[in-house]
């Protein structure tokens, strides 16, 4: 059961993003002690949040679990080696 108001850290590569609706597709890894690694669509409260992005990204974010589902509430890119 997920902890509600807590940061969950995890890492994968962007898919969509839709800019004007506010949400982002992530192919992501485990988020552990949350959910399995699979390809899902979170919502951002801050849309700026997109603008960091691109799709084929690898990308290490951040969701808050609420009572109303996820938010994804950081991402940043990961920088290629």
């Amino acid at each position: 059961m997920p902890v509600m108001n807590k940061p969950y850290p995890g890492t994968g590569v962007v898919g969509t993003i839709n800019r004007n609706e506010g949400w982002i597709e992530i192919n992501h890894e485990e988020i552990k002690d949350l959910m399995p690694a699979m390809q899902m669509e979170f919502n951002v409260r801050d849309k700026t949040l997109l603008d960091k992005v691109k799709s084929g990204d690898r990308v290490d974010f951040t969701i808050m679990e609420t009572e109303k589902g996820e938010y994804l509430t950081e991402i940043k890119k990961i920088s290629s080696p």
